[in-house]
């Protein structure tokens, strides 16, 4: 019998904000014995597989979909517990960059990138995942380097513009019959290019509306992907 194949989990991608959500939707209703598909009803395919792969990386459940008791803490816990909850576990479960010999809060943009990287993820995945470690380091109060921001997402390699046609006197400007056009860029990516570097030193207020305003762009990522 062939011997099955590894499957590597990698670090979370999808929007602290819409994970923060999950989170806070299942103190309202219950941890069930089993986080799967179903719990999680009205979401995207693609973004209920990013947050429960988030969930499976970060311990809270196991490949059979069972919550742990850290788990069950986080949901149960008041929004201000939550960050001394998740300490432990981004320092376990990211060990790539939050051991000593890496040296998070000295570290630059591109080294934590780069770290990333090295978890064979790679593209506009690499920009979520960042995203997400920052937003749940603030939230832990783990402290990360003042230089190290969100990677820009990559330029989508469409080749080269197409020539524009002659448009004869009086014609109407013809317009794509798809909302994208094969190799341009999304609206959400064209807004996350030009989107404000986090920086550490802002008040709690403003931190927040950051991330809120980020989760929001990656979601709208994940959904146009």
């Amino acid at each position: 019998m062939a011997a099955q194949k590894e499957v590597t989990i990698k670090p979370p991608y999808v929007s602290f904000t819409t994970f923060t959500n999950a989170i806070n939707k299942l103190r309202e209703v219950g941890v069930p014995n089993r986080i799967d598909a179903s719990v999680f009803r009205g979401q995207s395919g693609s973004g209920i597989a990013a947050l429960i792969g988030a969930m499976k990386y970060l311990g809270f459940i196991d490949d059979a979909g069972t919550p742990s008791g850290t788990f069950k803490q986080l949901v149960d816990s008041k929004d201000e517990e939550r960050g001394a909850i998740l300490k432990p576990v981004l320092l376990d479960r990211y060990k790539f960059i939050t051991n000593a010999g890496f040296g998070l809060e000295n570290a630059t943009s591109q080294q934590v990138e780069q770290a990333f990287r090295d978890q064979n993820i790679s593209g506009s995945t690499v920009t979520k995942s960042v995203g997400f470690f920052l937003a749940a380091a603030d939230l832990a109060g783990l402290k990360t380097s003042s230089h190290v921001k969100p990677p820009k997402p990559p330029r989508s390699s469409g080749g080269s513009r197409p020539k524009k046609r002659a448009m004869s006197k009086g014609a109407a400007a013809d317009t794509p019959s798809t909302p994208h056009a094969k190799g341009a860029k999304s609206t959400a990516e064209l807004l996350l290019e030009k989107f404000p570097d986090f920086d550490p030193a802002w008040d709690v207020d403003l931190k927040k509306k950051w991330f809120d305003a980020f989760g929001t762009l990656q979601t709208k990522m994940l959904k146009e992907d």
